[in-house]
């Protein structure tokens, strides 16, 4: 637009200036959008929550810093100007690109992947965001415009949370957390909680209680209500503590608002009795029937998620010994949860990507450099606060966005980041260095020559043109392509077509395809489909994976990923090869290692599997599924006794409800054991339909037809659907045949 604009100036003589003014309407109009970033979701793309809010954010801001190169060449008022802001985000950027480069793997380290859509690549973009708004947005009036945009969006979230709780729209994640068009409560609640505190800021302010005021008020109401319910415990506990400092800070420096002293000691008195009286009710009824209060009650050092993160960041702490300057690069974590996982927290996710604390996060991506040039973020911010002079604050508006920044920070301990709060984030260092910009960066002739205008304007355009095909549109293709392959087509060419087409765009999103491709070939393996179809899926997945494995060596992932598409396939000896490198990347994994015994008892290699399910069993002899494969292990060795004595050690019992179990037991033939199990088993858990149909099989099999039809019969019940099915196979067993 701006390019036909510049030839149309060109041969018919417009006025630059109205170019020029056309063009910061432009750059308003992408900026005054970011706001508005949440509400897209793309269910046309792989991970609809998140990619195409990151596309939407990236396409923007590539916009708006054309549109704002263009202005800064032409007019020296939209130039760049020293702050202390400015200057550490840059080294900040910096240190972290550097760190990425030279990272366990510089791919996704740059460019992140669609679960995430972070990466330097988005880094960059938030820091030309921050130039961008810190340069073109000079006066209060601008600002004030684009916090309250940024407020009517909250708004509109807000009651899109209400219409979650009261059912009239899905939740997406869970039942009862909301999580709005974000997808995720966490996410959710830390946008909450900013906004909570701008509303509390832009009411400060107002020097006159007006309308307006009456709405910011209602506002923070209804947000704060709106937080509650997504049951995000960090988020909460970040706005009570954000809530504290800024009351405390009011006590202690405000000196022109009496009145408002007195209201900030009655909340920090108030806090106290809420934080006390709580403790006195956490284990009533009322507390233990609600679902958020719940949560909060159960908060201690010995709850199983508190355990785990210190866990977690304590194989953090060893992965940043082992990289302290530097780290390992953005994205990268999931190499030093393999390298350094501690068998402890075997009941947890098997594939961390984060430590679930930002300050960990950046330890390891960036090493000490990167974390304290994070940290400086929230320093120069609150050093400006304190004191610059420019920064024209009552003590209250200052201790307000402290506040913001202490409740950001608490609940930053407990999460990681997203591209909605880093956005946030980096509109405060945009807002701040606006008011603390000294002298221009760039300090050339105030206005460039006409002529050299037209020329270096296009130029710019067309690197505009460029950035959005190779930093968006490939990676936007990929990600729909691959939602297609997921999607189901009722012909299994189709998929892998759009497979195909997915990879030849050769994007960032690679891995993320090849790893969805590798299972879709698991599943084409005990699909009903031809020979040659299954073989051309798998001789595809196998070359894609084989790719992906040259790329990445050691991503334990992807070797399982690997080994468990070729397992699938009856390819048990290249399976067992790729089990074995997960485990060399991942020695300490008790997952791992049970794959690798199972893969080898397929083979009948049984004696070779029990070292593996021994010592999987034995890095942590509390994980009860270890037990289970172990002890089955034993007993198709023939070794019963031993195998009872390991099931009495992890379970108390011999009679232990687990499939691989009854799998050996009635491999063995000792089928009145499999009917002494699942009878206690569902004394405990009568209305078990599986264990009902499991004892009816164990029935048929020994003779006993009244009690295989009494089961089905119970199982009839426990499932009506099942109605049809059950008396099929009552007739069959009283006509004497095994169905």
């Amino acid at each position: 637009m701006a390019l036909i604009l510049l030839n149309n100036n060109y041969s018919n003589g417009m006025n630059l200036a109205k170019i020029e003014n056309i063009l910061k309407y432009i750059l308003l109009g992408a900026i005054f959008l970011v706001p508005f970033i949440p509400f897209v979701v793309t269910g046309n793309l792989f991970f609809p929550f998140i990619t195409g809010k990151a596309f939407a954010f990236r396409f923007l801001v590539e916009l708006a810093f054309a549109i704002w190169l263009i202005l800064a060449i032409r007019n020296s008022e939209y130039r760049p100007r020293v702050s202390l802001v400015l200057t550490l985000s840059t080294i900040f950027v910096a240190i972290i690109g550097l760190a990425d480069f030279f990272g366990e793997n510089p791919l996704k380290s740059i460019w992140s992947n669609f679960e995430r859509m972070e990466g330097w690549v988005t880094l960059i973009h938030l820091w030309a965001y921050l130039v961008v708004i810190g340069s073109s947005f000079k006066t209060k009036k601008v600002w004030g415009n684009f916090l309250n945009t940024s407020l009517l969006a909250s708004a509109i979230l807000s009651f899109y949370g209400i219409f979650q709780l009261l059912g009239f729209l899905e939740v997406h994640q869970g039942t009862s957390r909301l999580d709005a068009t974000l997808g995720n409560s966490a996410y959710f609640a830390v946008y909450l909680l900013v906004h909570i505190f701008l509303a509390l800021f832009l009411l400060a302010k107002r020097k006159v209680w007006n309308n307006l005021s009456y709405v910011y008020g209602a506002l923070i109401l209804l947000e704060t209500f709106v937080l509650y319910h997504t049951a995000t415990r960090g988020a909460i506990l970040g706005l009570l503590i954000g809530l504290g400092v800024t009351a405390l800070i009011v006590v202690l420096f405000e000196k022109n608002q009496p009145k408002l002293k007195k209201i900030a000691i009655g909340f920090l008195v108030g806090i106290v009795l809420l934080v006390g009286g709580f403790a006195s009710i956490k284990n009533t009824g009322f507390v233990q029937n609600s679902p958020v209060l719940k949560r909060f009650a159960d908060i201690s050092l010995q709850e199983a998620t508190t355990k785990s993160r210190f866990v977690i960041w304590d194989m953090a702490f060893e992965g940043f010994k082992e990289k302290p300057i530097l780290g390992w690069g953005q994205e990268n974590f999931n190499y030093i949860f393999n390298k350094y996982y501690n068998p402890e927290i075997y009941a947890q996710e098997q594939w961390f990507d984060r430590t679930h604390n930002v300050f960990f996060d950046w330890l390891i991506a960036g090493g000490i450099l990167g974390l304290l040039g994070y940290l400086s973020l929230f320093f120069a911010i609150i050093y400006l606060l304190v004191k610059d002079k420019d920064v024209n604050f009552s003590v209250t508006e200052k201790a307000i966005l402290i506040g913001l920044l202490a409740g950001y920070f608490v609940h930053n301990f407990f999460v990681f980041d997203n591209l909605i709060s880093y956005v946030l984030f980096f509109s405060i260092l945009g807002y701040i260095h606006s008011l603390n910009s000294g002298k221009l960066i760039l300090n050339f002739e105030k206005e460039t020559s006409d002529n050299s205008f037209i020329i270096v304007a296009p130029v710019i355009i067309v690197l505009f043109f460029a950035s959005v095909y190779l930093v968006n549109s490939k990676g936007y293709l990929t990600a729909n392509h691959l939602l297609e392959a997921l999607k189901p087509h009722g012909d299994i060419r189709v998929n892998l077509e759009e497979y195909q087409q997915a990879l030849s765009y050769n994007s960032f999103g690679n891995q993320e395809v090849r790893e969805q491709l590798a299972q879709f070939a698991t599943r084409v393996a005990e699909a009903d489909t031809t020979t040659e179809v299954k073989q051309t899926v798998a001789d595809f997945a196998f070359s894609e994976m084989a790719k992906e494995i040259e790329r990445d060596p050691n991503n334990a992932r992807t070797e399982v990923i690997t080994g468990s598409m070729l397992s699938s396939f009856g390819a048990y000896d290249m399976a067992t090869s790729h089990f074995e490198r997960a485990n060399e990347l991942s020695p300490n994994k008790p997952t791992l290692l049970i794959m690798l015994g199972n893969v080898l008892e397929l083979q009948g290699k049984t004696e070779e599997a029990r070292e593996a399910y021994k010592k999987s069993y034995e890095l942590n002899k509390e994980n009860k599924d270890a037990a289970a494969y172990y002890a089955s292990n034993l007993i198709r060795l023939g070794e019963t006794k031993i195998a009872e004595e390991i099931l009495i050690e992890a379970f108390g019992t011999t009679l232990v409800d687990h499939p691989r179990l009854i799998q050996v037991y009635y491999e063995k033939k000792q089928l009145l054991k499999v009917v002494e199990i699942l009878k206690a088993s569902l004394e405990k858990n009568p209305n078990n339909f599986q264990s009902r149909l499991s004892l009816a099989a164990a029935y048929v099999e020994l003779g006993q037809k009244s009690n295989a039809i009494e089961e089905i019969k119970k199982a009839m019940e426990i499932n009506p659907d099942f109605k049809e099915q059950g008396e099929y196979y009552i007739n069959e067993i009283q006509a004497g045949r095994n169905p």
